[in-house]
């Protein structure tokens, strides 16, 4: 597929890259660069069978809610990142410290899956011409493009000393809201994520969490319809036009605040309600 340089005066040119450290004036592309809000996923080369874990079920809830996958080809969470959201039906962009042609893409053991980033309407992005080769200063230097192509940058397995923590940190700088993935504290690989936690990203510890942090209903299963009460179906029908906060809930439904607590647990329970932050509910999915 040819290979097209981007200018930042074209209108097609991702504003979000503006913002971040020095900014690139042009870009190579290959494929289509997918329209719709990106989150970057970055993580560890060395992933651990908890980190591959983390992305199996992280990735796909990013693509139910239509987010773009943003990462670097690399092998590890990068990898595993895209051929995830590749394998949920997703769209995702390969951000290279190489060229972009077939006889440079790198890492070589990701050449297929950059030509499936290609076919199933994703995109290669390099600010490296064509035949340019991987010198080491180029992939910390890819991190600031993988930022400005996001708005949100998510943390999986990070050392210390690591590209991802680069991305996280550029990704702060150019005002960049960062998820973390929370890991043991025995492990090397988490203290990049914990690190971040500690410093107020925002801890991601649930499938759940993805949706929360972005302002969205998440994707909870739901049991067996039961039966409801009169007032625990006048309590659902409140909540179809949105979160609402228990106090909301109980002038809605004239209850006092304690009948209404007891009412949003049992629906709880019942799984026909489910927290969504901030002291709100909302009806399950």
């Amino acid at each position: 597929m040819q290979i097209h340089q981007l200018l930042n005066t074209s209108e097609v040119w991702p504003i979000g890259l503006n913002s971040t450290w020095d900014p690139p004036k042009s870009l190579y592309l290959r494929g289509n660069l997918p329209i719709g809000q990106s989150v970057a996923v970055v993580g560890t080369r060395r992933m651990t069978p908890y980190g591959a874990a983390c992305v199996r079920l992280l990735v796909p809830e990013l693509v139910r809610l239509g987010r773009v996958v943003v990462s670097g080809l690399a092998l590890g969470v990068d990898g595993a990142a895209h051929k995830t959201c590749l394998d949920a039906g997703g769209r995702t962009v390969a951000v290279l410290g190489t060229g972009i042609d077939d006889d440079t893409i790198y890492p070589r053991a990701h050449f297929a899956l950059a030509k499936e980033i290609i076919k199933s309407g994703g995109a290669l992005i390099s600010e490296y011409p064509e035949g340019t080769r991987g010198f080491k200063s180029n992939f910390p230097a890819r991190n600031r493009i993988v930022v400005g192509l996001s708005e949100v940058i998510l943390v999986i397995e990070a050392p210390r000393k690591s590209g991802a923590m680069i991305t996280a940190r550029l990704g702060l700088d150019a005002g960049r809201e960062v998820w973390a993935v929370p890991g043991p504290i025995t492990s090397e690989m988490s203290w990049g994520p914990n690190e971040l936690i500690r410093n107020g990203a925002v801890p991601i510890t649930a499938v759940e969490d993805i949706a929360h942090a972005l302002g969205l209903a998440p994707n909870l299963p739901r049991q067996a319809e039961l039966p409801l009460s009169e007032i625990e179906r006048a309590l659902t029908e409140a909540l179809r036009s949105g979160p609402l906060s228990a106090d909301e809930i109980s002038r809605a439904c004239g209850l006092d605040s304690t009948a209404a607590a007891l009412i949003l647990t049992e629906l709880e329970i019942k799984q026909v309600v489910a927290p969504f932050g901030m002291g709100r509910f909302v009806l399950y999915p």
